[in-house]
């Protein structure tokens, strides 16, 4: 049970990262060229799917959270 609480607990705080992250991203997008244009195009999609998954709270759907962050850190690191 407490293991079920802790894993839904770090889902949250990574949808809230994965909030974050997507907005920080959309504002430095308005500079960036057409390479991250085009990766935040193939990107964005992805995040709502994470999202929904996130509430589901298993595993699998941490690996999904886990690997959205990691992309979404890497491009936003790329608009620097």
């Amino acid at each position: 049970m407490a293991n079920e609480l802790d894993l839904k607990n770090e889902m949250k705080k990574g949808v809230d990262l994965l909030k974050t992250l997507r907005d920080e991203i959309k504002v430095k997008l308005h500079l960036a060229g057409m390479d991250a244009k085009d990766q935040w195009a193939k990107l964005e999609p992805e995040l709502s799917k994470v999202e929904r998954a996130a509430e589901q709270a298993t595993e699998s759907s941490k690996k999904l959270m886990d690997e959205a962050l990691s992309r979404l850190k890497s491009l936003r690191d790329s608009l620097r």
